[in-house]
C-alpha cells in the first residue's frame, strides 16, 4: 500500500499551526502506507514503546535516516524495514515542498505533541488532528483519525490471560472467510517481544482456467497482523468479540476480503469497545471511510 508521507519535527516557533507551512520543520519521506492508520498509528505506538522519549523517536526516524524511508514499520520479510540511501534517496520534503506526499506528521518536542497534516488535493496542507503525549508516552487520543464509532468505552471483561495457542484455536474454529475461490487461511499466532499477539494469515486466490484442468493458484498475500495488544490479552472475551465481529462484517461485505484491510484493523488499541456489536459498528464505519 503505497501512500507517501513525511515524518518531521519543528525547528522553531510554538503553538499548534492550522497549516503545514505555518511553522518551520524538517523531515524525511516515507513511501509505504503513510496513512493515519498505518504510519500515523505506528508513530503513536513507537512513542509509547520508548516510554515518551520523543527525542529518541526523532533521532531514529529522522536523524538516522537522512535520505528517507521506503518503510520504517517492521513487517514480514517482503515489506521489511528499509531506509533509502544516498544513491537512491526518497524525494525531498519541506514546508514549501509537500506535493509528493499525502500526509505529514510533525513532532513538537517541547509541547510533547504530534500534528498530522493532509496534503491531499482539496485539503492542501491543513491540520487534521493532533495528539499530546504524557511524560510516559501515553497519547491523549488513541488514534489520529478516530471515528465517532470508536469513541466508546465499555466495562472491562477480565479473564485469564490469552495465550497464542488459545488464540490460534479460536481462529481455526471461526466460520470460513471466503469469496468464490478466494479465502483466508489463518496460519499461525505468536507472542511478540512487547507481549502483544500477532496473527499471521494469508489471502489465497484460485482461478478456473476453463480448460478442464481445474483451478490454479493465482495470488497469495501474507500478512503479520499485530492485532492483540498486551492489555487486551487480559480480556480474552473482548478479543474474541473483536475477531468474531471482523469475520461477521467481512462475510457480509466480500469487498473487505483484502489482506491489507484486515491487517489494518486495530480496534483493540484504537477504541475502548468490548462488545461484539460495538466492534461490528466500528468495522463497518472503517469500511465506509476506506
Amino acid at each position: 500500500m503505497s501512500i507517501p508521507a513525511a515524518i518531521a519535527v519543528y525547528t522553531s516557533g510554538s503553538g499548534v499551526p492550522e497549516h503545514v507551512t505555518e511553522r518551520p520543520w524538517r523531515g524525511v519521506d516515507h513511501f509505504r502506507n503513510g496513512s493515519p492508520a498505518g504510519l500515523g498509528q505506528y508513530l503513536l505506538n513507537r512513542v509509547q514503546q520508548v516510554q515518551g522519549d520523543l527525542q529518541a523517536v526523532v533521532r531514529e526516524l529522522i536523524d538516522e535516516a537522512p535520505w528517507g524511508w521506503t518503510n520504517c514499520m517492521p513487517q514480514p520479510a517482503h515489506t521489511a524495514v528499509e531506509r533509502h540511501t544516498e544513491e537512491d534517496p526518497g524525494p525531498r520534503v519541506a514546508p514549501d515542498e509537500t506535493g509528493l506526499v499525502a500526509y505529514i506528521y510533525v513532532f513538537d518536542l517541547e509541547a510533547r505533541r504530534l500534528d498530522m497534516f493532509s496534503t491531499y488535493v482539496g485539503d492542501d496542507g491543513k491540520r487534521i488532528s493532533s495528539v499530546v503525549f504524557s511524560p510516559t508516552g501515553t497519547p491523549d487520543l488513541p488514534a489520529l483519525d478516530l471515528l465517532p464509532e470508536e469513541a466508546v468505552i465499555e466495562p472491562p471483561l477480565p479473564g485469564e490471560e490469552l495465550s497464542p495457542q488459545a488464540l490460534q484455536d479460536w481462529l481455526k474454529g471461526l466460520p470460513a472467510l471466503e469469496r468464490g475461490s478466494t479465502f483466508v487461511d489463518w496460519v499461525d499466532t505468536e507472542e511478540c517481544p512487547d507481549h502483544s499477539l500477532s496473527i499471521t494469515f494469508r489471502v489465497v486466490a484460485f482461478e478456473d482456467q476453463g480448460d478442464g484442468e481445474g483451478e490454479v493458484l493465482t495470488r497469495v498475500e501474507e500478512q503479520a497482523w499485530n492485532a492483540v495488544p498486551p492489555s487486551a490479552r487480559l480480556e480474552p472475551e473482548r478479543v474474541r468479540n473483536f475477531i468474531e465481529a471482523l469475520v461477521e462484517v467481512v462475510r457480509k461485505d466480500s469487498r473487505l476480503l483484502d489482506s491489507f484491510w484486515i491487517a489494518g484493523q486495530d480496534s483493540l488499541r484504537r477504541s475502548g469497545a468490548r462488545q461484539r456489536e460495538s466492534f461490528a459498528r466500528i468495522l463497518r464505519a472503517q469500511a465506509a471511510r476506506d
